[in-house]
């Protein structure tokens, strides 16, 4: 859900107690950055205001609930009249986009208050999915910022939010995006080149993992791997083997020899899961399948069910070969 005043988006803001007008208005990511001390981030003629009783501060709650610190000064009557200054946009169905008429996002680059004068625009698109990939673009470009996050994590928690339809525009720092309505664009268009987007749009849409998982043939064949976690002395390692892994295959595995290539000699505790996934006869994958099925393996299970065949403890002592 997103609150809108004057096509810009927000969630705290300063009203006029005399005639209910909203005289200012701020997006989350200014009031964290201010540690959500209104004082820190509001003009100086507002935090004057609101200090003589002429103005008092307010948020909208998750719900879109107008709340106010000082309920005795913001009543019903003032609640009302923010309530007809602004729009709650709530999110819809993806099934029903089509029926909806289109929005146009600007996503601009600025410093962490967003101050207006920091405002750069980046790109425009009318694609829902095209302004989360160009804001995952400048994430992975350690540009911007999501969720308190930078880096991975924020790439992380963006895929998350996109994923379960929770993506929340106020948590993104060094970044702003505006949304506007226009009944006019049909076609998604971004008006400004951003050719960093691209990769970021397939992973998000899911476009990529469709094409790299139909490259497994999985609805004529089921292929077998094994999940193996090798503990040693000196540190751990995980990843997947074709078919069920015993000690000898394991040994031989290039990831458990490159793992062990600057050990002596020690303990070696492996835990091996074992999985099948697909339809038809069953088969071993290869190294390029394992890549996809260890990169896709949540999509897979969407789409074809993984599941478990087996789990085995394998425990030995490991000396390295000595050369003489």
């Amino acid at each position: 859900m997103q609150v809108f005043f004057e096509n810009r988006s927000f969630w705290s803001g300063s009203v006029n107690l005399f005639d209910g007008k909203i005289e200012e208005v701020h997006s989350y990511q200014e009031a964290q950055a201010a540690d959500f001390h209104h004082s820190l981030y509001f003009s100086e003629p507002q935090i004057e205001k609101m200090s003589t009783g002429e103005c008092s501060f307010f948020w909208i709650d998750r719900d879109g609930t107008i709340e106010g610190m000082w309920r005795d000064h913001i009543n019903d009557q003032i609640i009302k009249r923010i309530a007809e200054q602004i729009t709650i946009q709530k999110k819809t169905q993806k099934d029903r986009r089509d029926t909806l008429p289109a929005n146009i996002y600007i996503l601009s680059a600025c410093d962490a208050w967003a101050g207006t004068n920091s405002m750069r625009i980046l790109g425009v698109t009318t694609d829902e999915t095209m302004v989360y990939a160009m804001i995952a673009a400048k994430i992975k470009a350690e540009d911007m910022e999501y969720g308190g996050y930078g880096g991975e994590e924020a790439w992380c928690c963006l895929q998350k939010d996109v994923k379960n339809g929770e993506v929340n525009f106020d948590k993104l720092k060094y970044g702003f995006v505006q949304t506007y309505e226009d009944m006019q664009i049909t076609e998604p268009i971004s008006l400004v080149a951003f050719p960093e987007a691209a990769t970021a749009y397939e992973e998000l849409s899911g476009v990529k993992a469709k094409a790299e998982i139909e490259k497994l043939g999985l609805d004529s064949r089921t292929l077998i791997y094994s999940m193996v976690e090798v503990r040693t002395d000196f540190g751990y390692t995980c990843f997947l083997m074709p078919g069920i892994c015993d000690r000898d295959n394991l040994e031989s595995n290039d990831h458990f020899q490159e793992f062990m290539e600057d050990t002596t000699d020690s303990d070696v505790n492996t835990s091996v899961y074992t999985y099948s996934v697909g339809r038809g006869e069953s088969e071993y994958p290869d190294e390029d399948e394992l890549t996809i099925i260890e990169q896709y393996t949540e999509e897979l299970d969407e789409e074809y069910g993984v599941d478990p065949i087996q789990s085995d403890f394998i425990s030995f002592y490991y000396e390295a070969e000595q050369e003489y």
